[in-house]
């Protein structure tokens, strides 16, 4: 895997350190992972509890949990296990990123007591956590969720159906999005796997190997301490998890597109044409050029944004910026990909893995719509903020 770009001033000696281990333990043990394994989420979970066990999920956690406010995280070190685990195997980039996704909030926003009993269970793979935000009619419009959480003496009770909810069903613990009637606003919870009030409808099928699914919530019960935050802060807190993990996806983009660029270059080498090499025609070449400017624009963009955000400096425009880019080209480079191994592009098992696996990376945790959205309005909200040369004056 090409790590060439850990010279760039976006890291530190750490960083690298982090990156040549990880590289190194999951060339070594996540090489049987490479089949298309999502269904039952057994392989997710086994890779889940083997990161756990060798330690690579510690950098997943709060840099310094005494932090007011939202905690904060070393935002490189996560996006480099994703970008690693994706290109070695997509089951291997969803067992680390969707139980971080899950845990997120409550690395955010949780109490102490909330931290201590959840966090070292999850760092050490016995606690696979779930992100429960979206509802059948409430995707991109999360502000329209309907699930519901009424007081009941000193519990909470929740009704309502929730939707694309990775590890549906196989969670130890769900983060509950749903709507208080006092705060009048959206609050979180967290809901034991196996409290009787949860049933699951239906696992829903999807190209790319993740488990997700269908459920219900039927009058339930948790206690008042389940709240994650404050009543009425649940929004926030959702829309903060997924703020910091854009970058993270842009990373595994740029994890997936790394590797199809690294197999439609040998496939090039390999497959003649005409009685030479197809990657001595000029129309391959191009395509390979086009794949190698976008890798590097991706790697450019995703770590600007993670530097960024570990300097301390807002996030939005850039996390929306790195992950659109990088999930847009990504798919791009898949695709041309494909046509670089021809017929054998679409049989199964080949790069075909890598386009299933990848397109669903431009809807999830925020469509491109939605991150275009988010960075014209920065731009529109920043416009004349900027010093201005005073002898090109202004359009009319």
């Amino acid at each position: 895997m090409d790590l060439s770009h850990l010279d760039l001033p976006f890291f530190e000696a750490p960083h690298r350190d982090l990156a040549q281990g990880f590289t190194d333990w999951a060339v070594r043990d996540l090489h049987r992972f490479q089949a298309d394994e999502g269904g039952d989420g057994t392989a997710a979970r086994e890779i889940f509890e083997m990161l756990g066990a060798s330690r690579w999920l510690a950098p997943t956690a709060p840099s310094d949990v005494q932090t007011p406010g939202f905690r904060r995280f070393d935002l490189r070190s996560i996006c480099l296990l994703r970008e690693i685990s994706a290109y070695c195997s997509g089951i291997a980039d969803v067992s680390i990123s969707e139980p971080w996704l899950g845990m997120l909030p409550i690395m955010l926003a949780g109490s102490r007591s909330q931290l201590e009993r959840y966090l070292d269970d999850y760092l050490a793979g016995r606690l696979l956590p779930a992100f429960a935000l979206s509802e059948p009619e409430a995707g991109s419009d999360a502000r329209a969720i309907t699930t519901s959480a009424r007081r009941g003496g000193d519990q909470f009770i929740l009704n309502g159906r929730k939707t694309w909810t990775s590890n549906a069903g196989l969670a130890d613990l769900y983060v509950v999005f749903a709507r208080t009637e006092r705060a009048g606003g959206i609050s979180a919870f967290l809901v034991d796997g196996k409290n009787p009030g949860l049933r699951l409808e239906e696992r829903v099928e999807v190209m790319s190997p993740h488990t997700v699914g269908t459920w219900t919530l039927d009058e339930c019960r948790v206690p008042a301490d389940a709240m994650l935050g404050e009543e009425g802060q649940g929004f926030d807190i959702a829309m903060h998890a997924l703020e910091v993990f854009r970058p993270t996806v842009g990373a595994a983009t740029l994890g997936f597109a790394k590797r199809a660029m690294h197999e439609a270059t040998g496939r090039s080498l390999s497959r003649t044409a005409f009685k030479k090499p197809i990657a001595d025609h000029q129309m391959i070449q191009g395509k390979l050029a086009d794949m190698a400017v976008a890798v590097d624009a991706s790697a450019l963009l995703v770590y600007k944004a993670a530097w960024q955000y570990d300097l301390g400096h807002p996030l939005a425009r850039s996390a929306s910026i790195a992950k659109l880019f990088s999930t847009e080209a990504c798919f791009q480079i898949v695709d041309q990909a494909v046509q670089i191994f021809g017929g054998l592009g679409v049989a199964r098992g080949t790069v075909e893995r890598l386009f299933r696996h990848t397109r669903a990376f431009r809807i999830f945790d925020g469509t491109s719509e939605i991150q275009r959205l988010i960075i014209a309005k920065d731009v529109l909200k920043n416009y004349g903020s900027e010093r201005e040369f005073s002898g090109l004056g202004h359009s009319p």
